[in-house]
Parts: C-alpha cells; structure tokens; sequence
C-alpha cells in the first residue's frame, strides 16, 4: 500500500527518482511474497526507467534484484546474468560497497547449483568487502554461507572455524545494541538461528561438547532476540565461542590461499585439532565453571533425526547423549502429554509421561546419581518449552520428588545474586471480576481475593490491592522495594508478537511483556504470575514462555514464576497457600519451597473445583481437569520457576 502511493505520488510530480525507488519497493515486496514474476515486471520498469535517465548506480541495484527474483523462480542461468551485469557496473562506476550483494547471491546460485567451489569463491570475495567497510551484519551472514559450502564438500573442520566466526560476529553486534533495520531483520531472523543450530551439530558430531554448549546457551538468546528484538548481550555473550589456537592459525591463512589450496588446509587444521589434548578442545569457560554445588545443568538439543543431551555438572566435562527420534515423533509426544493432563485420573497422564521421562531423563540417569545433585538446571528447547520437567514419571515417582528444578533462560544471563530472606517484604495484587460489568469478556477468578488474603495473612510486611484498584499503574509503583511480586490474574502469552503476551488489571487496563521489563524490579527476588496460559501450536518454540521470563529479569527480578497452562482457579490458590507456607518456615530457596509445594499437592486426596484461572480459551489449552484430584499433574506441575531459585 505505502509503496503503491509513493508510486502514484510521484508519477504525479513527474519524479523519476521516487517513481525508481517505489518500483523497487514493490518489486521486493512481491518478490518476498512470492509472487516473483510480479516482482520481475516492477523491477523491469525499474530498470527502464533507470537506463533512460542514465542512473548506473540505480541501474545496477534493479538489475540485482532481478536476479534475485529469477533465482527465486530457479532460473538460475538468468540469474547468474543479472547478477553479473550489477556487479560489472558497480566495478565501472568504482562502488566497492555495491559489489557485495551480487558477489554474495552468485555464490548462493552456485551453491543451488552444487558447485561448491564456485561459491565459496564469490563468498569470499563478498566477506572481504564487508568487512573491508565495517558491514557487520552480512559479515556474519557471508562467514554462515561459507560454512554451508563447507559442510557440502565435506570439510567440517573449516565449516565449524567459518561458523564459529559468524556466530562471534553476531554476538558483538548484539552487544552493541545495534538495531536492525526492518528489511535486515526480515532477512537475518530466518538464517541466524540455523547457524547456531548447524555449528552445536557439527561440533557435537566432532565429540567437541563443551564448545556445543556454549553455542546452545547462546542459541537461547539468539531465539528470544528473534522474539523480543530487544534483547542486548552482556560481557560473556559478547565473546562468542572462542576460536582454538589451531582455528586462529588457519583462519589467519584463509583470505590470502588460492582454492585449490583449501582441502590440504582443511586436512591440516583437522590433524591440528586431534593432536590437542581433550582438556584444551573440551576446555570449560569460566562462566560456567561457577556452577553451584549440587547443581546440574541439562541442555536438550531437539534436530530432524534426534535429541542430543547435554549433561554438566561441577568439576567435570560436558557430556552428550544421542537418543534417536523424529522431530515429528517428539512433537506428538508433547501434544499427547498435554491432552493427557486433562484426562480422569492418573493412569494416561503417566504413560505420556514416562515417555518422556525415558527420553529426556533415563539417558542420564547414572550421570545425575553421580553429580549427587539436587537441583536441575534446565534450559529446554522448542517444543519441550511446553512441559514441565517436574511432571516426568520414572515408573514410580515424578522427577521434582527427587530434584528441584530451575528453569534457565540461558545460563549466560544467570544471576548469580541471590540472598534467601526469612520475612520477605511482598507487594499481592488480585483480580476476581466479582463486579463483571467492570472488565466484560473475562470470567470471574472468586479464588483470587482470598489468595492474596492469605499472603497477607501469612506475611505481616505484605501490601495488597485487588480488584478495581489493581490497576498497571498502582502495581508498577507498589512493586519497587519489595522482595515478592505477586499478581494473581488473568494472563497469556502468546507466540508470535510479543504484544500479544499481557497481563490483565482490575479496571480493564494491560500491561504487556514489554510494560513489564520497564518496570523497577531491581529489589525482587521473585516474581510471581500465578495466572497465565501458553498455546501450544505446531510451528511455535516457546519463545514466549522465554519472553516472559526474560522481561522480568531484565527488570531486575532474579526469578519468576509462571505457569504453562490455566489451572482452576480453586487449585491454583491451594499451590500457592502450600508455597508460601514453605517461604514463611525461613532458610528456604524458592525452587525448594516450590518442590514441596508440589509435593505436597502430589500427596493430597483433595479434590477441588473451580474456573480457569485465566478465563481465556484458545486453540491448544487445556480445559479444567474433571477428574478434580489435587494429585493430578494438571493442577501441580503447570507452574514453573524461571531463573535463580536456588
């Protein structure tokens, strides 16, 4: 639409520049959408419109972009021809800046083509350019495509040290805040995260562990970014993942060797890297080697064909496990877990379960009795974001009745700054929509106001407002200088736009995940949502769950809590009376306190009735278990602690 005006408008005031440029937009636009021969006919008139006006620069750009919509319709020979003709005019009228697009989608034709080596040639020549002017954003994208040529002809030495210099160029401009623009994300968002995914591969396939999980934790980051598109780096993510002495070495090499030299160099750095010993190669930094005591960290990498898991504990190496499964077979494994947790009784519920169990947890069953660890430090991937580790049935007992559990962000952006207080300063604030006229489309949450009275009961240093003057407002001011938050009310997060994740206030009013990170949460050990709902859709990774639990950190909170599905309304405020009850006994961690919470619902014949706490349905939610048992995973297991619990 907006192109299509600037079209008009300037073929109004007879400005062939502008009518140029808007030709162009809806050439890109079309291109993008698809509709490529569409695209071919704007970027033709482009190209017209150009050559009679003599604009060479503006001739080689339309000619570019042809060749980009015909490689998109897979013809690549007119391709090549377009891409050829933009680059020889960038070369005549001395614009070296210009030469890097068609250098760059020659090489991508070519390697569409299988000609390999052809492409890494023009890849090269594109990254000399970029980097020769500073554009960081396609130096990280051309080091990416030359790992890819690399990983074709076999050579995964040399497609790990080109991967691993993409991921530290993205790094360093994640810390540098730089913000893409909307073209740049559109195009980066798409690649960037196969890059992590491809390089841990590689590297795991190379029994080289320790590197692959310092690009997973990385991975996590890269994932909310593309979620957020706020999400700044800090002094360990800057760093990326070091390159080892022999990578250094050779990458030294790389720019000034002729190709027919590479596949001895790609044999070199191999023999180079064997002959390191495995503490070098597998050397942990020091980030992680301040894992606590009695912690453990567990990475699942979920890939086409399998799970790979990476396990770590203090004072020894990563190690993996490889469990062989279907991307396709585990995501029906977690849409069959979470239509079982509504299911009468128990007996599904732990079929599903154990199934799970015996992927995610039994690979590693001897390694986590010989850590003697009793907290799990979990940084899930994907669709395992949906489910709870705590739920997982080993046959004869749920795994939060042997550990606590932690759920990370990533461990890079762990806080380590925690201090257990034995009468905690709280700020509750509590929805019920018992006056429905006043916020219409949401169900009444009776269980709410009686949650928070108990809070306030059970804590002396406690502030409580409920219902019309649980406002965004009131509870942003009221949060500062408190050591819990808890908001008990509808919520959601959503996949997709993040603006689309809320939580809901007594007089109508929302405040998003982005509303949320502003607020001053510098004093809060804990922040507690003890409503909110996740849809699990068959595209979605669970970047939302993630959002959430970043925004509040980014606020300043050590943790949250927040939960994976609405719970009855009656349920969710038994969890939290037994949680607190925990907190109120001193010289407990939050995720120990949750524990026998959890436990203690675990081993309750109480049944309960009650509303969805969130009061919103949409496709993937799960609805009230009718079973009604408190011992059901349904109304324990939904909550989940982000963050430093310990």
């Amino acid at each position: 639409m907006y192109f299509q005006q600037s079209l008009a408008l300037a073929k109004q005031n007879i400005d062939w520049s502008c009518e140029a440029c808007s030709l162009q937009g809806l050439g890109v636009a079309y291109n993008y959408l698809g509709k490529h021969r569409k695209a071919i006919e704007y970027h033709q008139q482009s190209l017209a419109i150009a050559k009679q006006n003599k604009n060479r620069r503006l001739e080689a750009e339309s000619l570019g972009n042809l060749g980009i919509a015909y490689d998109s319709l897979g013809e690549y020979q007119k391709a090549i021809e377009y891409h050829l003709q933009s680059l020889e005019i960038h070369r005549q009228i001395g614009d070296q800046v210009g030469q890097g697009p068609p250098l760059k989608n020659l090489g991508i034709i070519y390697f569409s083509l299988g000609q390999y080596q052809k492409a890494i040639e023009y890849y090269q020549q594109a990254l000399a350019i970029y980097r020769q002017f500073g554009n960081h954003n396609y130096e990280g994208k051309a080091f990416s495509l030359l790992g890819s040529a690399f990983v074709q002809k076999k050579q995964p030495e040399l497609a790990i040290l080109f991967y691993k210099q993409s991921v530290n160029v993205y790094e360093s401009i994640r810390k540098s805040n730089k913000k893409l623009s909307q073209e740049e994300q559109q195009s980066f968002t798409r690649t960037v995260d196969d890059t992590y995914r491809t390089l841990s591969d590689l590297l795991l396939k190379q029994g080289r562990v320790t590197e692959a999980l310092q690009v997973l934790d990385l991975l996590k980051i890269q994932e909310l970014e593309d979620y957020l598109k706020n999400v700044k780096g800090n002094n360990i993510t800057e760093k990326g993942v070091e390159l080892l002495a022999p990578e250094k070495a050779i990458s030294d090499q790389l720019s000034s060797l002729s190709l027919d030299k590479i596949p001895e160099l790609n044999q070199q750095l191999a023999s180079k890297l064997q002959q390191l010993p495995k503490s070098e190669i597998n050397k942990v930094p020091p980030y992680f080697q301040n894992i606590p005591q009695g912690a453990v960290l567990i990475y699942p990498f979920i890939l086409e064909d399998r799970i790979e898991l990476i396990i770590y504990s203090p004072n020894t190496l990563p190690i993996n496990r490889t469990i062989p499964i279907k991307k396709e077979e585990l995501q029906q494994l977690v849409t069959d877990f979470r239509r079982d947790l509504q299911g009468n009784g128990t007996e599904n519920i732990k079929i599903s379960s154990k199934k799970l169990y015996d992927l995610l947890i039994k690979p590693i069953e001897t390694e986590l009795q010989q850590s003697n660890a009793t907290t799990i430090l979990y940084a899930p991937d994907g669709v395992l974001r949906y489910i709870p580790l705590a739920a997982l049935y080993d046959g004869k007992q749920y795994l939060i009745e042997k550990y606590r559990i932690n759920n990370l962000i990533a461990y890079s952006l762990f806080n380590q700054n925690r201090k257990t207080q034995n009468n905690p300063s709280i700020f509750a604030g509590a929805y019920g929509n018992s006056n429905q006229r006043l916020v219409s489309g949401f169900s009444q949450l009776p269980a709410t106001i009686p949650e928070v009275d108990s809070i306030q009961t059970t804590f002396a240093n406690t502030t409580k407002i409920t219902e019309k003057d649980f406002t965004a407002q009131a509870s942003k001011d009221k949060a500062v200088g408190n050591s819990i938050v808890h908001l008990a009310t509808h919520a959601s997060f959503r996949s997709g736009s993040p603006l689309d994740s809320y939580v809901l206030f007594g007089d109508g009013s929302k405040a998003t995940i982005f509303d949320i990170s502003e607020w001053n949460l510098k004093d809060v050990n804990l922040f507690v949502l003890s409503a909110c709902q996740t849809g699990l859709g068959t595209s979605a990774n669970g970047a939302e769950i993630l959002g959430f639990g970043y925004q509040v950190q980014r606020a300043g909170a050590k943790a949250s809590i927040a939960s994976l599905w609405e719970v009855s309304d009656g349920g969710t405020q038994l969890l939290m009376q037994a949680f607190y009850s925990q907190i109120k006994q001193g010289n407990i961690s939050t995720s120990e306190a949750l524990r026998q919470a959890q436990i203690a619902m675990i081993n309750s014949d109480k049944k309960v009735e009650g509303s969805d706490r969130t009061g919103i349905k949409i496709v993937g939610t799960l609805p009230n278990n009718p079973d009604g048992k408190l011992s059901h995973p349904y109304y324990w297991s939904a909550f989940v602690l982000i963050g430093n619990g310990l």
